[in-house]
């Protein structure tokens, strides 16, 4: 499975295979993915691929969070340039 760089740090991510429980009982091998730079990480899950898939929309949500802020931030400073730019021209909002 192929795993996209992080998303905070762009280093390379790698899976890391744990195994939980004690001796006496059960041992269950768990997955991992973290990234080699940042160390920014999934939780651990029993499924590989499901590990490899949630890691992965992390970078669809980081690109997605930061047009969200984009456009955020970029709204209010339309509207102020516009009502400035209406100002210049002769255009008042107030009667």
């Amino acid at each position: 499975m192929k795993l996209k760089p992080c998303p905070c740090c762009r280093s390379k991510a790698m899976f890391a295979d744990l195994i939980v429980g004690k001796a006496s009982k059960k041992r269950v091998r768990m997955w991992q993915v973290s990234c080699s730079g940042c160390g920014l990480s999934t939780e651990l899950d029993e499924d590989k691929a499901y590990t490899a898939t949630r890691w992965n929309l992390r970078q669809e949500y980081a690109d997605l969070k930061m047009w969200v802020t984009l456009l955020a931030a970029l709204l209010p400073a339309s509207i102020i340039i516009s009502l400035l730019l209406g100002n210049l021209m002769g255009i008042s909002l107030i009667s």
